[in-house]
């Protein structure tokens, strides 16, 4: 059976705006029909680092606040503690850099908890059944929330190829020990050919595992805990990954965190993915990347796997291509949505519904 995934995309006029739009796919899609009243609902977003102007709009966030507020339930921002250095890898820094980017509450209605607690430490042990994961490490306040509403914002990835909701629930509700799990595969190697040593990789390594040596930058594999972030920040593209299955185990890690993060949310977790800002590299770097398409829509589901095959699928017929594949030839995407599936997340196949 195809899960129902509905559609709106950008275009208001006097006569109606885009709250109004919104309005009528919450309807359509009874996206408040998994409240209860007195519901402690996590509203998971990724509040983007500084400098980087993807992240969901504080605005489209206060919407959902107030509609979940409407049926009695009681929401909170949240998101968790990164690996890597930067605005984001205490709750302190996490919190300051969350109002910075507009999620004040004043604002958004609703108060913000870094559900990791204040160093990434706070997290609940779940057995894993997988063959990738022999424990997940969940953020405790995601765990313990009652229901949850997930909004993510789809960009291209250096190591996943593509980050949605997936992505959002499998590493963005992971402490910071499931991190490291996750990205234990991930080595970087320096294209010496293309290091300049501008050291920006050494102020962004969380771990003093990169050093610059005769001119060119040197990574300790001893220390490197595989955060990628090196990847993300090198300006002249000098640092890559070890393409030996990194990028599969990682995308089937990020699933079986999913999978144990959602097991005790049954019928009680709900997903919107914006499909604008779109661009080569996810929210956590603090830059804006270029948009390689133009905006296309807001998208609902109940099934996390359906909103994520919708979303790549508009994003691929707007680009006329394949466009995260051509942005990261080595990461094989759709092996995500596979194995999500083959775990009983939710369906690849799906009927879209466009909301007017």
């Amino acid at each position: 059976m195809k899960s129902k995934v509905y559609f709106i995309d950008f275009t208001t006029s006097f006569s109606y705006t885009i709250f109004d739009k919104l309005k009528c796919i919450a309807e359509r899609s009874h996206l408040t029909d998994i409240f209860a009243v007195k519901d402690n609902v996590a509203v998971k977003l990724h509040f983007g680092e500084y400098g980087n102007f993807g992240n969901v709009n504080a605005r489209y966030v206060r919407f959902f606040i107030d509609l979940i507020k409407s049926s009695g339930a009681r929401p909170f921002l949240t998101d968790t503690n990164t690996l890597y250095t930067g605005e984001r890898s205490n709750s302190v820094d996490h919190l300051n850099n969350a109002v910075r980017n507009g999620y004040d509450y004043s604002v958004v209605n609703a108060p913000i908890i870094i559900a990791d607690g204040l160093y990434g430490m706070s997290e609940i042990e779940l057995e894993s059944n997988s063959s990738f994961t022999e424990f997940a490490y969940i953020a405790s306040d995601i765990y313990y929330a009652d229901a949850m509403l997930v909004i993510s914002h789809t960009t291209g990835h250096e190591v996943t190829g593509y980050g949605g909701a997936l992505k959002n629930v499998g590493m963005g509700c992971a402490s910071r020990k499931g991190k490291m799990d996750m990205h234990s595969t991930s080595a970087p190697i320096v294209k010496e050919k293309k290091c300049t040593g501008c050291a920006k990789c050494v102020k962004w390594c969380p771990v003093n595992a990169i050093q610059i040596i005769n001119k060119k930058a040197k990574i300790n594999k001893d220390l490197c805990i595989g955060c990628s972030e090196c990847i993300s920040v090198c300006p002249f593209k000098a640092i890559g990954i070890e393409w030996n299955q990194a990028s599969d185990i990682i995308n089937a890690k990020i699933v079986d965190y999913a999978y144990a993060c959602l097991k005790n949310k049954q019928n009680k977790v709900f997903y919107v993915n914006f499909l604008n800002n779109i661009t080569n590299l996810c929210d956590c770097t603090p830059i804006h990347g270029i948009k390689e398409i133009p905006d296309i829509g807001i998208l609902f589901s109940s099934d996390i796997v359906s909103i994520d095959k919708a979303s790549l699928d508009l994003i691929n017929e707007s680009a006329g291509y394949n466009l995260f594949q051509k942005l990261h030839p080595k990461a094989n995407v759709e092996k995500q949505l596979i194995y999500a599936e083959k775990l009983g997340l939710g369906c690849i196949e799906y009927e879209i519904i466009k909301v007017n």
